[in-house]
């Protein structure tokens, strides 16, 4: 995980070209339904700075879009991650201690977030108890991360090679 963006805002322009590139262009992410996201409290802007009178996107809001952007892809309805989102929201804090250590599972009704190591107990049983052969979405956020932040570094030096200073 790169720490500096950690810190970093973003406009709803540079999250719209990080959401393109981590769906490859196949999803249409207009900013009406960015500002949509954000004005029905999914995935509200909490940057501190302001770009055309509204808040940036802090890092933390475009991994979560990237995340549901994701489980769109894998069939997840929004909804449905509309009601885990704050289950992830009071979870947070331990994905800023160790985010490449946590694995986001969710079967469709439930979205849970577990330490791979600390929760590996709970990871085998939501995988493999009761309910075995129910099917089960795991997602690495470490990997997620990782490639968020190599579309973030690529779009820098695009924007460098333009000669257009990076936001």
């Amino acid at each position: 995980m790169n720490v500096q963006f950690l810190e970093r805002e973003f406009t709803a322009k540079q999250v719209q070209a990080v959401l393109r590139s981590l769906t490859g262009g196949t999803e249409r992410i207009g900013l009406a339904l960015l500002n949509y996201y954000a004005r029905t409290n999914l995935v509200p802007t909490t940057g501190k700075t302001l770009s055309r009178g509204r808040n940036k996107y802090s890092y933390c809001d475009l991994v979560l879009l990237c995340w549901l952007f994701r489980m769109k892809r894998e069939g997840l309805p929004v909804n449905r991650f509309r009601r885990g989102i704050d289950y992830l929201r009071k979870r947070l804090p331990k994905l800023y201690k160790s985010p490449t250590d946590m694995v986001l599972l969710t079967d469709g009704r439930q979205l849970f977030i577990k330490h791979r190591v600390q929760e590996k107990g709970q990871i085998a049983e939501v995988l493999t108890g009761k309910k075995a052969g129910q099917y089960v979405w795991a997602y690495a956020i470490g990997s997620l991360i990782e490639e968020i932040d190599r579309i973030i570094t690529d779009h820098e030096h695009v924007e460098v090679a333009d000669g257009k200073q990076a936001a």
